[in-house]
């Protein structure tokens, strides 16, 4: 199956991550899925890479997210002579804002207790997750999709620094304490979720 009918499927499946993870959440402490996964990424903690990690956190940020969506949607508005994708960038930010701040105040999970930065609110789902996975998700499919057939370099290069930036965000919030790692699979699942929705609104049918 492709077209629309392959993004709906993946974005059933990462519900049902994230259905899974909210049933098993603990708001009293870390789960084993935490212990195992979390364990291993604060063992990275050094002098070199914490300076790296702390530069992620203003990726997810309104400033940033303001400058790349009039970039991203200039750039399909005027040089890929895009009229959907534009709108899809402007939805696809709104609703994952409201997404995370919402489902934060559901399960209302208090973050782990030693943080190496400061942050605020509660802790499932992270929103940098849920943020990076949708816009940053989004942004490298529509990318992929317009390159793949033309400059299929190009196409896996936007693939590959799209999943990397979007996995070295997630890690970084482990690293530094302020989530643990099932908030940020939960994060991708609900954010990748709605990234494949909205790629689906701009899909072919096939």
């Amino acid at each position: 199956m492709k077209g629309k009918g392959t993004y709906a499927i993946g974005a059933a499946v990462l519900l049902l991550v994230f259905a899974a993870l909210a049933a098993t959440m603990r708001k009293d402490g870390p789960t084993a899925l935490d212990e195992a996964l979390g364990d291993p990424i604060r063992a990275m903690r050094s002098d070199a890479l914490t300076p790296l990690f702390k530069a992620m956190s203003p990726l997810v940020s309104s400033p940033v997210f303001a400058v790349l969506l009039v970039a991203f949607a200039a750039l399909f508005a005027f040089a890929f002579k895009k009229r959907l994708e534009p709108l899809l960038l402007v939805v696809n930010l709104t609703v994952a804002y409201g997404l995370y701040r919402g489902l934060k105040n559901v399960f209302e999970r208090p973050r782990p207790s030693e943080p190496m930065i400061e942050a605020l609110g509660y802790s499932f789902p992270s929103g940098n997750a849920l943020m990076a996975a949708s816009f940053y998700g989004l942004i490298a499919l529509l990318l992929y999709r317009h390159w793949r057939k033309r400059r299929k370099g190009a196409a896996w290069t936007a693939a590959v620094v799209g999943i990397a930036l979007i996995v070295s965000i997630g890690v970084s919030r482990v690293y530094l304490g302020v989530h643990y790692p099932s908030d940020i699979v939960a994060g991708y699942a609900i954010g990748g979720a709605w990234m494949l929705l909205c790629a689906a609104a701009s899909a072919k049918r096939s």
